[in-house]
């Protein structure tokens, strides 16, 4: 509690800043990764482009994760939220619902693209693109969405 009132403000700005680079990650994943994934030629070139556009991605993915639980964690307890209005308390567990939902995903993700990775070692690229698709277009954008729900709902309840 007396780390959190020390340094409310950077925690919150550390917080947002995570999850604005989290939704900010999956955003360029999407829009931007994908379509240049559409135009490559050469089946071996866009599996070996692929893979390593997700290795980063899972790179910088979990620290950030990592960042964003803690700094959430520290809000929660220094904010009093148990203490205080039940529909703040109920909202607040909605959004940590919602982003351990996102965290199995993310595992989910990771498995997915330790598939795709020994699929490419043995040379079967339409289990590597099988895999990318899926994440490409499935689950990072049901996480993109999830994610811009839990902000909504940090704004509610920053209201409160």
């Amino acid at each position: 509690m007396e780390i959190f009132t020390s340094y409310k403000v950077l925690i919150i700005f550390i917080h947002i800043l995570s999850a604005s680079l989290l939704i900010g990650s999956m955003f360029v994943l999407i829009f931007i990764i994908r379509p240049i994934n559409v135009k490559v030629g050469n089946v071996k070139y866009k599996c070996i482009h692929c893979l390593r556009v997700l290795k980063r991605f899972i790179y910088f993915l979990v620290p950030d994760m990592l960042i964003l639980i803690s700094a959430s964690i520290f809000m929660n307890i220094g904010m009093g939220f148990e203490y205080g209005d039940p529909t703040a308390f109920i909202m607040i567990h909605i959004k940590e619902s919602l982003w351990i939902f996102i965290a199995f995903n993310f595992l989910y993700i990771y498995k997915k693209y330790l598939n795709a990775k020994n699929a490419f070692e043995a040379e079967d690229y339409l289990v590597v693109q099988e895999n990318i698709i899926l994440i490409i277009k499935y689950f990072v954008p049901l996480n993109l969405v999830l994610s811009l729900i839990a902000v909504y709902f940090g704004i509610l309840i920053k209201g409160y």
